[in-house]
């Protein structure tokens, strides 16, 4: 983000000259000229003050966003799930020891400069601290330390190329947590309390530049977590985070805008390796071909999905991968032929084996840990009248092949309080059960029957969910012994694949083997949204994990 502001600020400087004011503010002082109209309409944010004033250690979904306008991490994570510098102005790193130096122009609210030691504070509060949302991306730290005034080295316990990717984790100025009230912190705005009224006005010393349109927002105090939608819905709320993939996704008909985001969120299918069908990597493959991920993206997951094969999001765009996002039928049915006919050798390079290691681990709703489905019910759906669609069904209708008269059973498991996803399911079930040699039939139950069967291993597949961290780590789903690898899957080639690729010793490799393993079939990564009052902010350009990102472009048509 730190080339957009700089850019803006030299475009308002070049503006200013075109105008022949000269490179000075009318008081002669060495500054641009903020030219941005400022909007006076009201822009309220939700505020649930039973939650802490720091940053690294609230948990609460509301306060996430209203952190995102307060305080600033290393780094921003961007749409395509890269790193791009914030508070860093630079690091250099083997995938096992960075090192990171810190901008020098960076102060806070309180007007001291940021320093190393501000930064390892905040991080060590997220790393000692099993309640912070941010705890989970540290575990494989070993050391955070400040080298000097503006240097911190992390070293990691095994490699992540892609460890800065997790260090958005909010910077606060160390000591502050001992104040009374809100910590201090570097982002866009301040929190002001007049009258008893707390409200965010601009921070005219932040390190960004000139702030858009938006120079105050009030704070709207919450006593209940689930209040913010009807405040949102009231108006007092101006925007919020709301998930439209839902049980019960909200209504934001009428003046409302929309924003979708991507996200970390994958929908998959899990296989149970003790069935000794789905073992076999040729029908696996199968199942994955015959899936119309497209489809289901555009109708029961209501375009608010990105469809993959691949479990990273955005998809690689390696030309030696095959990435089909349609159903692609004949192929699905000759794998098929030749998993339940012995036609190839199948399972050469599949070392998997079921393994009981694990298999009750509870699962995280935490939006920065890694959780299966833990929806609820009554979502309006788009489902198609069989689960296909005409396109689907034309080419599934061709794609008998002979199976030696070996059947498929299939139970597949989903969690029935998210209609969505059991619409989906449903819509899976029809194209597997048009493969010849397939049977498959939906066991749709609560959310809590769901998660002790998948325990204990009473499925074929299921339907999953989970918040991967943003450096897609999969080892939980695809370990031996991971917390969420409830069908057993265990591969040495795969370990040794995924350790490879987290060093970026081999990226490629990894892809490879996973499709031709297939341990888990990906469908799509979910869409996050973000719900805001219609003109009230133009250019508005959230990133996946925050709502103020590139705010120094909004403007108001109001």
């Amino acid at each position: 983000m730190k080339w957009k502001k700089r850019v803006c600020a030299g475009v308002l400087a070049a503006l200013c000259l075109l105008g022949g004011c000269g490179p000075f503010g009318g008081d002669g002082e060495d500054a641009p000229v903020d030219n941005v109209k400022v909007s006076d309409a009201y822009f309220g944010l939700a505020w649930y003050q039973n939650g802490t004033l720091n940053p690294v250690l609230d948990n609460t979904s509301i306060n996430r966003v209203l952190c995102e306008a307060l305080y600033e991490g290393l780094f921003e994570v961007t749409s395509n799930f890269t790193a791009e510098n914030v508070l860093c102005d630079s690091y250099t790193g083997d995938g096992t020891t960075f090192t990171f130096t810190l901008r020098d122009d960076v102060t806070f609210w309180s007007g001291q400069q940021l320093t190393a030691r501000d930064v390892v504070a905040s991080l060590q509060a997220a790393q000692y601290n099993e309640t912070s949302p941010y705890h989970n991306r540290l575990t494989e730290v070993s050391s955070i330390e400040a080298i000097s005034d503006r240097e911190v080295r992390i070293t990691l316990t095994s490699p992540n190329i892609n460890f800065p990717r997790l260090l958005d984790i909010p910077v606060y100025r160390e000591g502050s947590e001992n104040d009374n009230g809100f910590v201090d912190g570097t982002g866009p705005f301040q929190p002001v309390e007049n009258e008893r009224q707390w409200t965010l006005e601009a921070n005219e010393n932040w390190h960004g530049g000139f702030l858009g349109s938006i120079r105050k927002i009030t704070l709207v105090a919450m006593t209940r977590a689930d209040a913010a939608m009807s405040s949102f819905q009231t108006g007092d709320v101006s925007l919020m985070r709301a998930a439209r993939i839902a049980p019960n996704p909200p209504s934001v008909g009428g003046s409302v805008d929309t924003v979708q985001t991507s996200s970390a969120s994958l929908h998959y299918l899990g296989i149970n390796y003790a069935n000794s069908q789905l073992a076999n990597a040729k029908v696996r493959q199968a199942l994955s071909a015959a899936l119309g991920r497209q489809s289901l993206c555009d109708t029961q997951l209501q375009t608010f999905a990105d469809p993959a094969v691949l479990p990273v999001n955005p998809q690689p765009t390696d030309g030696n991968l095959s990435l089909n996002m349609s159903a692609d039928a004949t192929r699905a049915a000759q794998l098929l032929s030749e998993g339940l006919t012995g036609g190839s050798d199948t399972d050469a390079s599949d070392d998997t084996a079921v393994s009981d290691e694990d298999t009750d681990e509870t699962v995280s709703d935490e939006d920065n840990g890694d959780n299966v489905d833990t929806d609820g019910e009554d979502a309006d759906t788009t489902e198609e009248e069989d689960g296909l669609s005409d396109d689907a069904e034309d080419d599934l209708s061709t794609a008998a092949l002979g199976t030696g008269g070996e059947t498929v059973s299939i139970r597949l498991l989903v969690n029935s309080d998210n209609a969505f996803k059991v619409a989906a399911a449903e819509q899976i079930a029809a194209s597997w059960n048009a493969l010849e040699g397939v049977k498959v039939t939906v066991d749709k139950e609560p959310y809590d029957t769901f998660l002790s069967m998948l325990q204990s291993g009473s499925f074929d597949v299921y339907y999953g969910e989970t918040q991967l961290t943003a450096d897609f780590d999969l080892r939980p789903l695809l370990s031996s012994g991971g917390s969420l690898n409830y069908g057993g899957y265990s591969s040495e080639q795969m370990t040794a694949a995924i350790a490879a690729a987290r060093s970026g010793e081999d990226v490629s490799g990894f892809y490879s083997l996973f499709l031709e393993q297939m341990p888990i079939i990906p469908i799509a990564f979910e869409r996050g949204q973000i719900i805001i009052r219609k003109g009230l902010i133009d250019n508005y350009a959230p990133s996946p994990y925050n709502a103020f990102a590139a705010l120094e472009t909004w403007t108001s048509t109001e």
